[in-house]
């Protein structure tokens, strides 16, 4: 099989490639006379017109460099030379091809010497500083100074045909610039923006005033405008429902027919079909576990806090990555819509009788205490779930900083990333602390009366700074009566009683809270009794010794 490969390529190579030979004798099995024959089958026909291109002088590259060396004589030894300077005589030519149009074409004929004169491209690289100086004036015919062609060739490190482009790019834009306004080239990219191009200011101090209000508009139109900022009443109302189902389609990712739908089925109101688009995601979509979504939806809360957590969290949720489109959403969901037209319609009531004013009350103060548990608790959850989140993003970005920490030992660059999620670990373990701190404080007040401190569900650390800080607030809350024996006696008798637990829900039976206290107690020199599950603080010591 071997030997029958061998003695194929002897025959067919040249004129086909070894490669291209060894690829299709693949597909045939050589110690069979068959295939060997089906093989020269397919062989001959490619050999043959192999042959034929190379008689023909075909160029498969699509250069042509051989044939154009045949007729320059001395440059047929390098293909690259020729096309290099087969292509700066062209620019030769296509340059003084062009010259005409800008005028340039004068008589030269003063003895000085043009790329005309000049046999080929490269002799005029050759010449010295100032004759290209001279030629660079005269192609020009003065329409730079000499400062300028000296200063051009110079930052073009010599090379005349780099100088003379730039210098005829300089020329061209400058006639344009000076020419009227039907030749004038509009400015572009940064310069577009310039004062002259975007407005122009009177000259008339009575028109002072009106200028600026036109030149406040014309940089007001370029700008994309929101239906949430516009101050200027839409009279078309099918062009303010495609802005408004645009404005959150764009923002939500969510399908235009879907919008559209939902906000026609709501009044054609921006923030309605906001809100029920919410209130779906709410439904349907489980709550996220990103951190990241998180913390984000924390802080549009802070930003908007009449927006409830749920929606603050959907609305971060549907437009995630984009905060930005988070807080146009919100924004739009609280901004109330324009009252349209002249009149407005001003209600009027009767007075309130004495039974309505009993009724009222009885209704008011039910529902303020229902409102105010419901509150309490909600604020509660939200405080844990900031805490937690926080305590995500911390743990999150340790991990990375110490992925980024093992990586530095090879690779410099990533202690730079390690410093960063450090730092960003660090700040989030500062508001975790701030949040769980929020949280204790909410649940200990929520639980605990004027001469009673429940710390029940708060960790110790923040137990004990609760409990540091309540028994001194009571303390000083007795006022004269800490000194007076007969004054103060039944409520320093009666004490400042701190509920610790027994420990029934810790994790190996004993109480944490307990000891902690009670350490504290001591060392702020407090006189109490322990009495099971709750610490009785009677008082400031009087010596060294606690009981």
């Amino acid at each position: 099989m071997a030997e029958m490969f061998t003695k194929l390529e002897a025959e067919y190579c040249p004129p086909l490639d070894p490669a291209l030979l060894s690829a299709i004798l693949s597909d045939f099995d050589l110690s069979s006379t068959h295939d060997v024959e089906q093989a020269r089958a397919t062989l001959d026909p490619l050999k043959e017109s192999a042959f034929l291109e190379e008689a023909a002088g075909f160029d498969a590259a699509g250069t042509g460099a051989q044939d154009e060396s045949l007729g320059h004589g001395s440059k047929a030894e390098s293909c690259p030379g020729t096309s290099v300077s087969l292509s700066r005589e062209t620019d030769l030519t296509s340059l003084s091809n062009g010259l005409s149009s800008l005028e340039l074409d004068q008589d030269l004929d003063d003895g000085s010497h043009t790329p005309g004169t000049i046999s080929t491209a490269e002799d005029i690289e050759t010449l010295d500083e100032d004759t290209k100086i001279q030629m660079l004036l005269d192609v020009t015919h003065g329409r730079v100074t000499r400062y300028s062609a000296k200063h051009t060739l110079r930052k073009c490190n010599g090379k005349w045909h780099a100088a003379l482009d730039e210098l005829l790019n300089h020329v061209f834009f400058d006639e344009a610039g000076q020419g009227n306004e039907e030749h004038k080239v509009s400015a572009k990219g940064i310069d577009a923006f310039s004062e002259e191009n975007v407005a122009k200011r009177g000259r008339k101090r009575k028109h002072k005033v009106q200028n600026a209000r036109k030149m406040d508009d014309r940089r007001s139109s370029s700008l994309p405008i929101s239906p949430i900022d516009s101050t200027v009443p839409v009279t078309n109302k099918w062009q303010t429902a495609g802005e408004d189902i645009d404005f959150i389609a764009s923002r939500t990712g969510m399908a235009t027919s879907s919008v559209a739908s939902i906000y026609y089925s709501n009044g054609t109101s921006l923030s309605r079909t906001i809100s029920d688009i919410l209130k779906t995601s709410v439904q349907n979509d489980t709550p996220s576990d990103d951190p990241i979504i998180a913390v984000n939806a924390h802080d549009l809360g802070l930003e908007f806090p009449t927006i409830i957590p749920a929606f603050a969290a959907a609305l971060v949720g549907l437009t995630h990555p984009s905060t930005a489109a988070a807080r146009e959403l919100a924004k739009a969901l609280t901004t109330r819509p324009q009252v349209k037209g002249g009149v407005q319609i001003v209600p009027q009531y009767r007075p309130p009788q004495e039974e309505d004013t009993e009724i009222a009350s009885q209704i008011v103060g039910k529902k303020s205490k229902q409102s105010n548990a419901s509150n309490l608790s909600s604020e509660l959850s939200d405080l844990n779930g900031q805490a937690n989140a926080y305590a995500a993003a911390r743990r999150t970005a340790l991990s990375q900083a110490y992925a980024a920490h093992r990586k530095a030992k090879s690779d410099r660059l990533m202690a730079g990333a390690a410093a960063y999620y450090g730092q960003v670990s660090r700040d989030n373990a500062a508001l975790y602390s701030r949040s769980s701190a929020a949280a204790a404080d909410q649940l200990a007040q929520s639980q605990s009366g004027a001469g009673e401190l429940d710390l029940h569900g708060i960790d110790v650390l923040n137990a004990v700074r609760i409990a540091q800080g309540k028994v001194e607030e009571w303390w000083q809350g007795l006022g004269e009566q800490r000194a007076n024996g007969r004054l103060g006696a039944a409520e320093r008798q009666a004490g400042y009683r701190i509920v610790v637990g027994r420990g029934t829900h810790s994790e190996d039976g004993k109480s944490k809270l307990g000891p902690a206290v009670t350490k504290m107690l001591k060392s702020d020199g407090w006189r109490f009794e322990p009495a099971g599950a709750v610490i009785v603080v009677k008082g400031r010591a009087r010596t060294g010794a606690h009981t």
